[in-house]
């Protein structure tokens, strides 16, 4: 079997990926193990790749990040990853959300 991943998770430690009987999604092929948020604040730089140094930068990431789907997505739909109900787009952060976004994610 083979298969393709720019990141393929868990099974780089586990080797648990394509083994007989095993059906795909049943193993460790783009699976991945998050930590908790507790304790956020001393625990930089963030992200898999240490992009961002600060939490600042990482809720920053993600304002810009939502904007970019919304202007992708194609008319008339609502790509999951913006959307807890399928039909808005309600998981932009709003710029009076950061402040208090930021206090919430020191105080963990």
């Amino acid at each position: 079997m083979r298969r393709t991943s720019s990141d393929p998770g868990r099974a780089l430690l586990t080797g648990f990926v394509g083994i007989p009987g095993v059906p795909a999604g049943k193993d460790d092929w783009n699976k991945f193990d998050v930590p908790g948020l507790r304790g956020l604040r001393h625990t930089a730089p963030y992200f898999h790749n240490n992009s961002a140094t600060t939490l600042e930068e990482v809720v920053d990431h993600y304002i810009e990040f939502f904007k970019i789907v919304e202007v992708n997505a194609p008319p008339g739909t609502v790509p999951p990853v913006a959307s807890t109900d399928g039909v808005h787009f309600d998981r932009k952060i709003l710029p009076e959300e950061r402040a208090v976004l930021l206090a919430y994610l020191r105080k963990l």
